[in-house]
């Protein structure tokens, strides 16, 4: 739909069996697509009084709002952990949310999906949400901690203590077990295959966490390809600088 105006006499579930995002685009503006498949743009409007060019320029929005594929290789190690955090923030407060409503809400006409759904994604995102925190509170202070001890060698001691407790290597290695968090979602439903003959309910919530798929594989090559590499070098800058420094004692 982006760059299109949407199609006013068209009823919801027309427009999303066309583009199963907009789902998400309405649920932001307080409308759930399941309670409105039967409705209209211009009902919509008229029910939620509002206007039509309102609707549509929220809806575009929202269509269009994506993740900022930078050139994170460029940044600083602090800019990327920014980066990340941000993308943890969207991650948790706008795009969990509204998948997780709907799978709670899932009506689709495929008992196998919707019982492994209920089951399989509310254990993921515990286990996603855990492991964003933890990784913020350790990995993340950690690096930031060997960043600001290279830039101001007073507070070498604080960070020396804590590399005989942490290392960006076992950081690397347990990190890999978390890596591919979709893995059994993405079994179960061949790759998020969406088919013609599925309903809208079951195209929406498999157009989602393909979309969600795709960024965190997204997310988690940024960490290895980039920022690992960029917290190895700097944790060996500080090392170094703590040798020099011990070596002129």
């Amino acid at each position: 739909m982006k760059n299109k105006s949407l199609e006013i006499e068209k009823t919801i579930e027309e427009l999303i069996l066309s583009n199963p995002h907009l789902a998400s685009a309405l649920h932001f503006l307080g409308i759930h697509f399941l309670h409105h498949t039967d409705d209209t743009l211009k009902e919509i409007c008229d029910k939620k009084k509002i206007s039509y060019s309102s609707l549509e320029s929220n809806i575009e929005k929202n269509l269009t709002v994506k993740d900022n594929y930078l050139p994170v290789n460029a940044l600083s190690i602090d800019l990327i952990i920014a980066y990340l955090k941000h993308s943890h923030y969207l991650f948790i407060k706008q795009r969990l949310p509204f998948i997780i409503d709907v799978v709670k809400k899932f009506e689709g006409d495929y008992p196998q999906i919707k019982g492994e759904l209920k089951i399989v994604f509310p254990l993921f995102v515990e286990d996603f949400v855990s492991h964003i925190y933890e990784e913020e509170d350790t990995l993340f202070n950690y690096i930031m901690l060997l960043n600001n001890a290279l830039n101001d060698n007073s507070t070498l001691h604080k960070v020396q203590a804590k590399m005989m407790e942490n290392s960006i290597k076992q950081f690397q290695t347990d990190h890999e077990v978390h890596d591919d968090h979709l893995k059994g979602l993405r079994n179960l439903t061949n790759e998020f295959e969406i088919l013609s003959s599925y309903d809208i309910s079951t195209k929406v919530v498999l157009s989602e966490l393909k979309k969600l798929d795709e960024d965190l594989r997204y997310h988690a090559k940024i960490e290895n390809d980039i920022l690992f590499p960029k917290a190895l070098s700097l944790e060996r800058q500080v090392l170094a600088t703590i040798q020099s420094k011990i070596a002129l004692n």
